[in-house]
């Protein structure tokens, strides 16, 4: 089931005395981070509550938020460390493209065999292309995610992936469950 509130960022830091916010984002890009009309904290009884943005800007890598619940210093620093969520029907979503919160924990299945090496743990940012976390029977697996080796991602499927021989070796599991030989 698709979750209705996403992690997009996390509460960094007071900015200046009248309770602006720093927010590391999480979205692809700040610029998302800082367009949406409201963000929201979970609260302890497994709700959200709303913050209205009154003013929001990129600041190096950031985003600076001023929101109408908020005034002072000292009600940012009894929040940081807290995520922030968005609700999914605010985040803008081109067609053809995937968030990554639908696909973690699904299968990553080769893409020619049926095979299922494992499950999408993460998507880690890498300096030449972001990592699939792979967790298999044996470990974690990183594989790169690129054209060559990532075919498809699909919430309702899973990952489709054409990895080079060997890579996951000694990992895979048939679709009819039983473990597959290491030739």
């Amino acid at each position: 089931m698709k979750k209705e509130y996403l992690e997009c960022g996390k509460i960094a830091a007071p900015h200046g005395v009248r309770g602006a916010v720093k927010i590391e984002a999480w979205c692809d890009s700040p610029s998302v981070l800082a367009s949406l009309p409201v963000v929201y904290l979970a609260d302890k009884s497994g709700g959200f509550s709303p913050l209205t943005p009154t003013n929001a800007s990129v600041y190096k890598g950031a985003v600076l938020f001023s929101f109408k619940e908020i005034g002072s210093v000292d009600q940012v620093i009894a929040l940081r460390g807290r995520t922030v969520y968005a609700r999914r029907s605010d985040l803008p979503l081109s067609p053809g493209r995937v968030l990554v919160q639908d696909l973690l924990g699904l299968p990553v299945t080769d893409a020619t065999d049926g095979t299922v090496y494992g499950t999408l743990r993460e998507i880690r940012e890498a300096p030449s292309a972001p990592l699939l976390v792979v967790d298999t029977k044996r470990g974690e697996v990183l594989l790169p995610d690129v054209p060559a080796f990532v075919k498809k991602k699909d919430p309702d499927k899973g990952v489709l992936v054409t990895p080079i021989p060997g890579f996951f070796d000694g990992e895979a599991e048939n679709v009819a469950g039983g473990k597959e030989e290491s030739k």
